[in-house]
């Protein structure tokens, strides 16, 4: 069974081909949490990227212009669809997003005719950054800088993914698509061109196209100039301002807004006072960050590096162990059945033939729950039930919910044992899921990677009288010793 996750499943090359390329190899199932960083384009020795970086600034110059110019201008132009076809985003299933509509182009004009008014007339930078408009106030928030930036940078990446598709990628398997991509600065209009790309078409659709993405342009989480490092580093840049009564006017201005024993909240309060003050403030930082460029490509390879490892290769070979040592795929479409079988396939996969192993890099565990959720959701790619990840049903998100028609459903919840909230969530959780979806059944899986916790879930599960109910699945992925050294 060719599982065809990712890109270079689906297309029929080696991976290794995207590697020399410098291309991500995608995830064809659910988007990977990935974006540009502009900044990696600002620091890069290329001067394509370069080229790149002053184009998106230059356009949120312009609108900020044009937004002067005319407060009732066509909120159209401050509004950008979020570009699924890159697969890069916070989607666990599938690569829809909401993009940045009429909400965000009205507080965009709003920024420039207040706090932002003088962005792109910066002199301690010596550039301007549209991630200065994410750093404090204004209701801009960091997905501002994926959509933006990709939307801006849309006719390369076009380029990009249309050379390589020509270069590697069997004819039949592309096609023409029309792309909205070039923005004619004299009619004030989006203009498509054509491009021959990557035809995606799995599910019996019409199809799509595929867009590639350089990797040394992408990070993970925040990016270089971002709102958490701004505050991290706020005492650092004032204390070392050149201009003395400059530092002592806004370390006393900061000092008199905090109180005594002041909590996280409270020092992020007196910040944002003090930048209301000082705006200056922002472009020291900015320019701290541009002295100190060649930590972004860094810092933005190993957040790569460790995502493409913790969950792209443990999801191959995951799924690759389960189609070779169960029947997990070939499970009839009955939401409970199917959803509690897959569980307990996924238990024997990993207690007895080796799956544990998948879950550990250099004997340590792969601890974060996302990248767990993320992986055991992608292994359902080929059911034919409806699965659903993160649904928010009024009541806060569950882990999935498998459906099969609307009155067939299940929950299913995915803990850590190592949780220091498991038993409130075994108590209270699912219920009010099930009770917001009017699901009528519910399932717990358990991931444990030591005795100690297996000792714990037991002790809780007994507590709570759930110790041998059929719908709580503790697996065990404690670290095994080979049986020769064990007989040894």
């Amino acid at each position: 069974m060719n599982t065809q996750l990712l890109f270079s499943d689906y297309f029929e090359i080696d991976a290794s081909v995207l590697d020399q390329y410098g291309a991500l190899n995608i995830c064809i199932e659910s988007d990977l949490p990935l974006f540009i960083d502009p900044f990696l384009l600002f620091a890069s020795d290329k001067a394509e990227y370069r080229a790149l970086h002053d184009k998106i600034v230059g356009h949120l110059i312009n609108l900020k212009q044009l937004a002067v110019i005319n407060p009732q201008a066509d909120l159209h132009l401050f509004q950008f669809p979020e570009v699924k076809q890159n697969w890069l985003g916070l989607s666990k299933w599938g690569n829809n997003g909401k993009g940045l509509g009429p909400k965000f182009a009205r507080n965009l004009v709003t920024a420039f005719h207040g706090f932002y008014a003088n962005f792109g007339n910066e002199d301690i930078t010596s550039s301007s950054h549209i991630e200065k408009l994410t750093l404090v106030g204004a209701g801009i928030g960091r997905d501002f800088i994926s959509d933006f930036t990709t939307n801006l940078m849309l006719e390369h990446l076009l380029e990009y993914t249309q050379k390589f598709a020509r270069l590697y990628l069997q004819k039949s398997k592309l096609k023409k698509f029309s792309v909205r991509c070039s923005f004619d600065s004299n009619l004030m209009v989006w203009k498509p061109k054509t491009f021959e790309l990557p035809h995606f078409f799995k599910g019996g659709n019409d199809g799509d196209f595929i867009i590639l993405t350089p990797i040394d342009i992408l990070t993970k989480d925040d990016a270089f100039i971002c709102h958490g490092d701004f505050t991290s580093k706020f005492r650092q840049i004032t204390n070392a301002l050149d201009n003395s009564a400059l530092r002592d006017a806004i370390n006393l201005y900061f000092q008199k807004r905090l109180p005594a024993n002041p909590k996280k909240e409270d020092i992020e309060r007196a910040i944002d006072a003090t930048v209301q003050k000082y705006p200056e403030i922002l472009d020291y930082y900015i320019h701290h960050q541009e002295e100190n460029r060649d930590r972004a490509t860094t810092l933005s390879a190993e957040k790569v590096k460790k995502l493409r490892t913790e969950l792209l290769l443990t999801l191959v070979d995951f799924c690759k162990h389960v189609v070779e040592h169960s029947n997990f795929y070939k499970v009839p479409p009955n939401s409970y059945q199917s959803a509690l079988q897959r569980a307990q396939y996924l238990k024997q996969v990993i207690e007895d033939n080796d799956g544990y192993r998948i879950f550990y890099k250099d004997h340590k565990p792969i601890a974060s729950e996302d990248t767990i959720q993320r992986i055991f959701r992608l292994t359902w790619f080929a059911s034919p039930l409806d699965v659903n990840s993160e649904v928010n049903n009024g009541r806060g998100p569950a882990d999935y919910k498998i459906s099969y028609g609307d009155r067939d459903s299940t929950i299913v919840e995915f803990k850590l044992g190592s949780s220091s909230s498991l038993k409130k969530n075994l108590l209270n959780q699912t219920e009010i899921y099930k009770k917001a979806s009017r699901s009528i059944s519910d399932i717990k899986v358990i991931l444990c990677y030591t005795k100690s916790e297996i000792a714990k879930v037991t002790r809780i599960l007994k507590s709570i009288n759930q110790e041998n109910a059929e719908n709580v699945v503790v697996i065990d992925a404690t670290w095994k010793e080979s049986a020769s050294k064990v007989n040894g």
